[in-house]
């Protein structure tokens, strides 16, 4: 069975990494805008790794929505009847209007929103919000269902989710869920109001015995309990829920950080969904990718080599074929061809019921 994430959408399209870079530290508050792109922190690591986390979680929890038990089950698209129902579930724009007008300082949604009848000034249909929920995270359970994660010790995955918790971002994040007629994907954002990506509410460890010769006990697996009763957390669940989300295959998590957050964001983001009409944003400028990826170097021949670098390592693992360097009066543009699901995957040889996942 091929193993494939989830990945929302508006996730991608609206962050950008803020990690430590050889030996250079991130410092903060840190702001990046970029024509229409604006992301804010305080305090966090963002690479890929807390990127594969969010999969990770994202995925986990349209699992919980659908009654599936395990990562290879199958990841509902949005247009079964079952993804639109709960989408559509105690939302609507009034409500999301609500939420943007009185958003906490606190970054947490108040208990008494999803309770029946307490928004309906706001809304007097649907009177409430969902309610934020819950999901149980056991990292022995991972390494063995996701094949990309058994490199690493229970120890560093722990690392990797409180880095993915510590976050505090400001950003766009829009929103979609089902009006009852079609989705809509509403514009969405916490400037001014602090918020994490979720709240990380306990964590268990289960230690093996203690030997006669050792004083301490060695942690073989850690169980989270992960809510989505933030600010962010709640508009990522709404978005998980709406199945408004790209899939990746199993194989992305082994490439380089840099492959990877390429990929996130120049060709999941710039490339319109299935079927829409809309122009791919492509070539992109030396520029743009220099920004959007936070190189430090100003030096043009060094951003040059990475980016080549960083596409042929995509074309490698069949993600895109056929890139090429422009000069366009003056300046450096990337352009390249993005390949079809069946085409990233075809040396995994994929199961009917994988193909019947993206539509084919």
């Amino acid at each position: 069975m091929m193993i494939k994430l989830a990945s929302d959408k508006s996730f991608n399209r609206c962050i950008c990494p803020m990690m430590n870079i050889k030996g250079k530290k991130m410092t903060y508050p840190f702001e990046l805008k970029y024509n229409n792109f604006h992301l804010k922190s305080i305090h966090g690591i963002l690479g890929a790794k807390q990127m594969m986390i969010l999969d990770i979680i994202g995925t986990k929890l349209i699992h919980l929505l659908h009654d599936n038990q395990d990562f290879s089950g199958r990841i509902p698209q949005n247009t079964e009847k079952s993804v639109k129902q709960v989408s559509g579930q105690y939302m609507s724009t009034k409500l999301l209007k609500f939420l943007m007008a009185n958003l906490p300082r606190t970054g947490k949604i108040p208990e008494s929103y999803s309770e029946n009848g307490r928004l309906s000034d706001a809304d007097e249909l649907h009177g409430r919000i969902k309610k934020p929920l819950t999901i149980t995270l056991n990292d022995g359970q991972l390494r063995r269902e996701l094949p990309f994660l058994r490199k690493y010790s229970s120890q560093q995955i722990a690392e990797m989710i409180i880095q993915t918790y510590e976050c505090i971002l400001q950003m766009n994040y829009p929103v979609c869920y089902y009006t009852g007629k079609k989705y809509e994907v509403f514009p969405f954002n916490n400037f001014g109001f602090h918020s994490q990506l979720f709240t990380l509410k306990n964590v268990k460890m289960k230690k093996s015995k203690e030997s006669k010769t050792s004083t301490k006990a060695r942690v073989l697996e850690r169980e989270y309990q992960i809510c989505f009763d933030t600010i962010l957390g709640y508009a990522f669940m709404q978005n998980i829920a709406s199945s408004y989300m790209d899939l990746l295959p199993g194989k992305f998590y082994e490439m380089s950080d840099y492959a990877q957050m390429y990929h996130r964001i120049f060709i999941l983001s710039y490339y319109p969904i299935t079927g829409s009409s809309k122009i791919p944003k492509n070539p992109v400028s030396l520029d743009e990718i220099r920004q959007r990826l936070v190189l430090k170097t100003k030096d043009t021949s060094t951003v040059r080599k990475v980016i080549k670098e960083k596409l042929e390592e995509l074309k490698s693992n069949r993600f895109i074929k056929d890139y090429a360097e422009d000069k366009i009066d003056g300046k450096y543009f990337y352009r390249y061809v993005k390949n079809s699901w069946r085409e990233i995957t075809e040396e995994e040889m994929p199961s009917e019921t994988d193909l019947a996942d993206i539509g084919i």
